[in-house]
């Protein structure tokens, strides 16, 4: 999960017109504002239900991207009362408070709180909760958590191996635009990305100059 910036401002009548869904592939470079996924299976999810929040059903800053599976996992009630809120990442920087982590020993995804905010600790736990429903299954039925960390890890360790390449070569400038690459916003997973180099000294002076929301 990653702050998104929105730039686009559609004109609309419907939520599922085909501007919104153009516009959302936009603001959120097709990916999953939940478990970073880069889809083309995503459905228009109302972060603040439509059933509850009638007034918000054709709102665009209530319209995110979601995977078709994440959508699926997330329970209902989420964002129903303020005792289920989690972070709006259009609004919150959630890299402050949230770490992600693959912890490749254990086979799960850790997901690390970071600080507390007076205001937001209960939308914080809330979205821990969330992200560890998805990412690892906890308290959910369904199995797709192994295919999202078998891809994770995959990327992650593609990552890594660029990383040490860059490391060891003389000709630094084309693997170092392939970094830049996979660290931007844009990138799958990109969050686990920036916090490897974050979460290494030789590592964030030498790339953390490129993480840029």
């Amino acid at each position: 999960m990653i702050k998104v910036n929105r730039r686009e401002n559609p004109l609309f009548t419907k939520y599922n017109e085909q501007i919104v869904i153009d516009s959302l592939k936009k603001d959120f470079y097709r990916k999953c504002y939940l478990c970073e996924e880069v889809t083309r299976h995503f459905e228009i999810e109302h972060f603040y239900p439509q059933k509850i929040y009638l007034h918000l059903v054709n709102d665009y800053s209530n319209l995110f991207y979601s995977c078709q599976k994440c959508n699926k996992i997330k329970p209902k009630n989420i964002n129903t009362t303020s005792d289920n809120e989690i972070i709006n990442c259009c609004e919150i920087n959630i890299e402050k408070y949230i770490k992600l982590r693959l912890n490749i020993l254990e086979c799960k995804i850790e997901i690390i709180k970071l600080d507390s905010a007076k205001d937001l600790d209960k939308q914080i736990d809330n979205t821990i909760k969330l992200l560890d429903r998805i990412y690892n299954g906890t308290q959910s039925k369904s199995n797709s958590c192994e295919d999202l960390k078998d891809d994770i890890k995959n990327i992650i360790f593609e990552f890594e191996k660029k990383i040490e390449q860059y490391q060891k070569s003389r000709l630094k400038r084309a693997i170092l635009e392939d970094i830049k690459e996979k660290l931007d916003i844009k990138s799958p997973y990109s969050s686990f990305k920036r916090w490897i180099i974050r979460d290494n000294n030789y590592l964030k002076k030498e790339f953390e100059k490129y993480i840029i929301d």
